[in-house]
Parts: structure tokens; C-alpha cells; sequence
């Protein structure tokens, strides 16, 4: 098997892959896969050499075709683990807020500072 028809399965494979969404459980999961994909396809994208038949630009074009959509896909699971990241925070802070309501509060309220000798 070539070089080219290896980070062409290699591509089509992140490409199923990132159609599925992930789920809140599997997430780790999906992101380990997703990584592990990525640096195989890097690699094997270092390893190209040409010259290329036709045979061979259509398969390039496939994988330049499916690289847009995977990219797509990829910023859109990143944004939503961003937002996500976020609501957990703001979650954890108002979570805190509600355990210990006085915990910002100065001690200087209420005292009296006498500044005179």
C-alpha cells in the first residue's frame, strides 16, 4: 500500500470519526482517537514524495475535500468544549458564591477607625 492510500484511509477514517458527535461520557475517548488520527496523518503527510499519476491527484483531491470538512468539524468540538469548559466554571464559582456567601466580604465593614492620638 502507498504512501498516498494510507493517509487517504488514514483521512477517511478521521473523517467518520468526526462526524459522530461525542458524547459528555465518551469524550476522552474521542479526543485521544482524534489526536492518535491526526499524528498518524502527519506523519504520513511528511512522508509523501511525488511525482503523482492522476489516479493518484484524484485521491489527493478527495483527501484535500475531506481535510476542509474535518477541519470544519474539529473547530466546531473545540468551541463546544470551550463553551462548555466555561459553564463549568462559572458553575464551580457560583456553586462556591452559594456555599460560602461572605467569603469576598472586607473586615473593615462596620469598624470604626478612631484617627485621632
Amino acid at each position: 500500500m502507498s504512501q498516498l492510500d494510507q493517509l487517504h484511509e488514514v483521512t477517511s477514517e478521521l473523517y467518520k470519526h468526526v462526524q459522530q458527535p461525542p458524547k459528555s461520557i465518551e469524550r476522552e475517548d474521542f479526543i485521544e482517537k482524534l489526536s492518535e488520527l491526526l499524528d498518524k496523518r502527519e506523519r504520513l503527510i511528511k512522508d509523501l514524495e511525488g511525482p503523482y499519476t492522476d489516479e493518484e491527484h484524484e485521491k489527493g483531491q478527495e483527501i484535500i475535500r475531506m481535510n476542509g470538512v474535518v477541519d470544519n468539524r474539529v473547530s466546531f468540538h473545540m468551541k463546544q468544549l470551550k463553551t462548555e469548559i466555561a459553564h463549568m466554571k462559572k458553575r464551580k464559582t457560583s456553586n462556591q458564591r452559594y456555599t460560602n456567601p461572605y467569603q469576598n466580604v472586607s473586615t473593615y465593614d462596620g469598624t470604626f477607625l478612631d484617627k485621632k492620638k
